[in-house]
């Protein structure tokens, strides 16, 4: 080889370093530019705000069920002057839900529109939120795997309160860490925000454990006086945004703080395994009064429960959630970030942030698993999963050739989005569309003087569509029994379609229209999938 050649070689290596190093340099440019997380959420709102309206025609029997149960009837009550109130959640969103849908004119869409808009906010938040904590790396390649998480996604179409309590408790966070010095402007934002969390679903409570970072974790560094003083506060704000409702609760219901989420807790300590669901909230529900008597009904029992889900909500988490493509970096981030001696940085944002996602995932061991329970989790273990490949203290960051690093980002990101476009594909227009055709046809050939005003069913989807009050089908022993029930109800109309037949096996057969069915009267049936709808004779 010649000494030209040689040289010219020396030279195009020397050319290629450079190349490449800057491209890495505009890409930190890029991802630090200060308008970069809005943008982020902006494009998340147009792409899957214009799938969502297109493909997500009617709502499905699964994660949607509360939405058309509990969330339309509660908007309706508020339009009309009454305040909502419901045991197991806080007031806030039929509220938010009877404005939006109010200003649509139609409810399914509008809480389409709600979660859309939330999910872009989560978006916009975690961008903004984890760039200060961490890095702006790290920031983007967690909201770009949030972005694309096939869970993430569907719940950012699905109608319910799951994206709006995400948003709220994102926005509790962001305005928390705003700033590596105290500011009490954010601190009161934060904890108003903590509030509407609370307000919105009652586990939002997790968010009063920022008394305890202020307390023991002391990023800003401010003397004990101050921090106790921060810590109260924050406690005040946070429980006045919500005090109004608890006097509310107070006066109708005896109690500040009335929900009867213990008997979710229950449910997942003593039913399940051994009663269906209905089972349970027809006959068992009505006998537990307190959290205390289910604590105390067996104690041995509650505290195992909740240790042995520690490991089986993180199974699901990582594969339910996430999917193991990802989980097992979150696992490897886990043993890295334990190994690295956490204390040593203990009084960073970091630490807040990790304290905060821990106390949530404690709080969702007593309540049965379910991955949309999880959602706020979503950003925590990204973090934990990518934070060893661009932190420098964690030593495998600097083995890693940081083509490598993107290359495997980028396969992972590609990976997962190629998955949730699998998923979604499939469950987006799951519900049940014969619904629709049943909403024509009754609202065409049914006279409005023969129209019903209450509608019994399984599911509450059916009631909506069709205008009607939703009452759930009653629990009887005998086919006699169940009519004399709904005429008791005044039930003008019964639905019976596959999510009836499913889950109440005893009635199947009113599944079939030729059969003789004493009490009721066939208005229509369908035979793709098989429903029928009844008129209940007085």
């Amino acid at each position: 080889m010649s000494k030209s050649q040689s040289s010219n070689k020396k030279k195009e290596k020397s050319e290629t370093i450079p190349n490449r190093k800057s491209i890495f340099r505009n890409f930190e440019k890029y991802i630090s530019y200060k308008h970069t997380g809005l943008i982020a959420g902006l494009v998340y709102f147009v792409v899957v705000g214009l799938v969502s309206f297109i493909f997500h025609t009617v709502g499905d029997y699964g994660i949607e069920t509360d939405f058309f149960w509990g969330y339309v009837p509660g908007a309706k009550k508020f339009l009309s002057g009454e305040i909502p109130m419901d045991a197991f959640r806080g007031p806030l969103y039929p509220m938010v839900l009877a404005i939006f849908g109010f200003i649509l004119g139609d409810f399914f869409h509008a809480g389409i529109l709600i979660a859309v808009l939330s999910a872009s906010v989560v978006v916009f938040v975690t961008y903004e939120l984890l760039k200060k904590i961490f890095s702006p790396f790290v920031s983007f390649f967690v909201t770009i795997l949030l972005a694309v998480n096939p869970v993430f996604i569907q719940y950012s179409y699905s109608a319910g309160t799951d994206m709006f309590f995400n948003a709220l408790a994102a926005l509790t966070l962001f305005f928390f860490f705003k700033n590596k010095e105290l500011s009490y402007k954010n601190l009161i934002i934060a904890a108003i925000f903590g509030g509407l969390s609370y307000l919105t679903r009652y586990n939002g409570i997790f968010l009063a454990s920022f008394i305890l970072v202020i307390l023991f974790v002391n990023y800003w560094n401010i003397s004990w006086i101050n921090r106790i003083k921060t810590s109260i506060i924050f406690a005040a704000v946070f429980l006045i945004t919500f005090s109004p409702w608890g006097f509310y609760c107070l006066g109708e219901k005896g109690s500040f703080f009335y929900n009867e989420n213990y008997k979710n807790i229950a449910f997942e300590v003593y039913g399940k395994g051994k009663i269906s669901w209905d089972d349970f909230w027809f006959k068992e529900s009505s006998k537990i009064t307190s959290l205390t008597e289910v604590i105390f009904k067996d104690a041995g029992l509650f505290f195992s429960t909740i240790i042995g889900n520690i490991s089986d909500h993180f199974i699901n988490d990582m594969e339910k959630l996430m999917g193991w493509q990802l989980g097992v970096f979150v696992v490897l981030g886990l043993f890295l970030l334990i190994i690295s001696n956490p204390f040593k940085r203990w009084k960073e944002q970091g630490t807040g942030y990790y304290i905060v996602n821990l106390f949530f995932f404690a709080l969702l061991l007593v309540i049965f698993y379910s991955e949309r329970f999880s959602l706020f989790l979503i950003p925590f273990y990204l973090v934990i999963a990518v934070q060893p490949i661009f932190f420098e203290k964690f030593k495998v960051s600097k083995f890693l050739p940081q083509t490598f690093k993107y290359l495997l980002l980028g396969g992972l990101i590609v990976f997962t989005f190629v998955k949730s476009y699998s998923f979604n594909s499939e469950n987006i227009n799951s519900g049940p569309t014969e619904l629709l055709t049943l909403r024509d046809w009754y609202h065409e050939n049914i006279p409005s003087e023969q129209k019903g005003k209450i509608l019994a069913a399984r599911k509450a989807h059916v009631a909506y569509y069709l205008d009607m009050e939703f009452k759930l089908m009653p629990m009887a022993d005998t086919y006699e029994e169940f009519i004399s029930k709904l005429r008791e109800s005044k039930i003008d109309y019964l639905y019976f379609g596959i999510a009836e037949a499913g889950l109440r096996r005893e009635l199947q057969f009113l599944i079939d229209p030729k059969s003789n069915h004493p009490g009721l009267e066939i208005v229509v049936y369908f035979k793709n999938p098989p429903s029928v709808l009844y008129r209940v004779l007085k």
